[in-house]
């Protein structure tokens, strides 16, 4: 039996892989900040002998490159009764795709907050369509974390109560 690390949301874990978000839904998510990550490499103090003893990295090793969404995911929308206005379960979370590849696409505009509109994937390809964006890129696979304890009300979270802009990798619970 799984335990459900927040029961009224029904979300069942703060730390979510390429497994539990297949077919998952992302319409609607609010995306407020995006990063391209990359491995720092090695520290720049090394001695000529300590850097060439980290220098034998793999040519054909996967891409150390990190797509980060920082979003708020809807965990859970709930049906309204007539004339009553959508209610939605929202965290602040950290979308994070692994190993990323040759990014391609568009960013119209950021004159609108950026919303996903659809989340794809194909073989090793993704696309990501939102409002005013667009992107299409090779990963080997993606994670999500939930950073806080879903809210009930409105789709988006106001600043304070998602604890601003960031790209933390630590789950809430």
């Amino acid at each position: 039996m799984e335990t459900v690390v927040h029961p009224e949301s029904g979300l069942s874990k703060a730390f979510l892989t390429d497994h539990d978000l297949a077919g998952m839904p992302w319409e609607y998510c609010r995306i407020h900040a995006l990063a391209v990550t990359d491995d720092e490499g090695p520290p720049d103090d090394l001695s000529p002998e300590e850097f060439l003893e980290q220098d034998d990295l793999d040519d054909t090793a996967p891409s150390a490159l990190r797509l980060l969404l920082d979003l708020d995911y809807i965990v859970r929308r709930i049906v309204p009764a007539p004339m009553r206005d959508h209610r939605f379960w929202v965290a602040p979370a950290t979308l994070i795709f692994h190993n990323v590849l040759a990014i391609s696409g568009s960013l119209s505009s950021v004159s609108l907050p950026l919303e996903l509109e659809g989340l794809t994937r194909e073989g090793g390809d993704w696309h990501l369509k939102a409002r005013d964006m667009d992107l299409r890129f090779a990963a080997l696979g993606h994670s999500l974390v939930v950073r806080k304890a879903p809210r009930y009300g409105a789709r988006v979270l106001r600043m304070a109560e998602r604890g601003g802009i960031t790209f933390d990798t630590r789950p809430f619970a």
